[in-house]
């Protein structure tokens, strides 16, 4: 069996690998968008930044004894290129340099005459803390849980309890036309459904490692440990979203994400506000960075043998070269990867959720093809290239509107390889 403190503190430590800066700045920016509709915004926020993530660490966490197996019935090399892709988007490329570069941002001023300066010497400590917790990973999940993520919860507490108790001002009406497809899709912008897919494997690494658990306790276990996390996720979310919605009638028009967060902090609590949110966005950036780090080492080292300790410090050494070019270029290329690599993982994710009914493969490959033409188009926009003949028939696709053009493809996909024979 397992104690509640066992459940409570791997609870925390997914909460902390989950939340990084995005999940910081993007709910306020859904609730001043949105304005006097900030609550559908978030509502749609939760379920993408949420729901998805709930079910991708069941599904993930019992597709079969390792990531690989998440995406095996579509075809092996199909899962081994996924996974990669995968892997190296939520690490040393995009998701994982992102998190140094957005805490150091957010943080210090770029009118500064040492910024280059500050800027060096803040990646090199941030990162070099993330790789001595994750160094050995047998203790990542203990470690992030017991002595970063209350921290993290405590100034995050102060901020929400502030904004919601003694509010800035009202939601106004911002004409927001689609408040839910807004919320929904800068749900994406969180990555964590993709993030959730490979954590799900360290937690239950972290569940198996010295308990003697059955399958039927495996999954107990990993529903309390996600209400927690998820449960606090959610909190959080309407928290901020809430104290966005608040300024939405103070702040300009123009003003950038971060500029909501920061100003509504600075408004919120006065000069130890500054304080308070760099203490919150190394919290919560340095936590995502060491689950990353800690992914990343651990699969590699599988796929190729090479030492965890070895790999982890190359996914370091890259993430500080990439972090150094800024947010800015950071967020401008993975965009693309990311609208085309999130509907091909949410649609994973239900075939695996719906697996034991799913006697064809085929099925697998033609909804995953099916998705893929469609996010493959939708990244090609984001990338200002227009093909007009597939721009004529994307926009009669059922759903496009709500950010969803995705799925009839790929229900027509599965259903049109159902008929063709499986190989033995």
């Amino acid at each position: 069996m397992f104690k509640k403190k066992d459940v409570i503190i791997t609870g925390f430590a997914l909460f902390a690998m989950l939340f990084g800066a995005g999940n910081l700045i993007f709910p306020p920016l859904v609730g001043f968008t949105n304005g006097d509709k900030w609550a559908t915004g978030i509502i749609a926020f939760i379920l993408t930044g949420v729901g998805f993530p709930l079910i991708a660490i069941f599904t993930s966490a019992f597709a079969g004894k390792n990531l690989d197996s998440f995406a095996i019935r579509v075809s092996p090399i199909f899962s081994k290129i996924f996974n990669i892709v995968l892997i190296l988007s939520i690490g040393p490329l995009l998701a994982l340099p992102r998190t140094g570069a957005v805490a150091f941002e957010m943080i210090f001023d770029k009118s500064s005459p040492s910024y280059m300066t500050q800027k060096i010497i803040f990646i090199l400590v941030f990162f070099g803390i993330a790789l001595l917790f994750s160094l050995k990973p047998n203790k990542v999940i203990d470690r992030v849980g017991a002595i970063l993520t209350p921290t993290l919860l405590i100034v995050l507490a102060i901020i929400i309890f502030k904004g919601v108790f003694s509010p800035l001002g009202h939601g106004i009406d911002t004409h927001v036309a689609t408040p839910f497809k807004q919320g929904f899709i800068d749900g994406y912008q969180t990555m964590d459904t993709l993030a959730a897919i490979v954590f799900s494997e360290i937690i239950l690494k972290s569940i198996r490692k010295d308990k003697q658990l059955s399958q039927k306790q495996e999954l107990s276990f990993l529903i309390q440990t996600s209400i927690i996390a998820l449960g606090g996720l959610a909190l959080v979310y309407g928290g901020l979203g809430f104290i966005g919605s608040t300024v939405s009638g103070i702040l300009p028009a123009n003003v950038d994400k971060v500029g909501i967060l920061t100003t509504s902090v600075n408004m919120l609590l006065g000069n130890a506000g500054n304080i308070i949110l760099a203490i919150c966005v190394t919290g919560a950036c340095i936590t995502t960075a060491i689950g990353l780090i800690a992914t990343v080492a651990d699969y590699f080292s599988n796929l190729t043998r090479i030492s965890y300790q070895l790999l982890a410090i190359v996914t370091t050494i890259i993430s500080i070269i990439f972090a150094m070019f800024g947010v800015d270029i950071i967020v401008k290329i993975s965009v693309p990867v990311l609208v085309f690599l999130y509907p091909i993982a949410i649609a994973l994710i239900f075939l695996n959720l719906l697996k034991n009914t799913i006697k064809n493969d085929n099925i697998f490959v033609g909804t995953v093809i099916g998705t893929g033409l469609v996010s493959a188009y939708e990244a090609l926009q984001v990338m200002g290239i227009n093909i007009e003949t597939l721009g004529n028939i994307y926009k009669v696709l059922p759903l496009q509107g709500l950010g969803l053009a995705w799925i009839v493809p790929a229900i027509v996909g599965g259903i049109i390889f159902k008929f063709i024979p499986k190989h033995n």
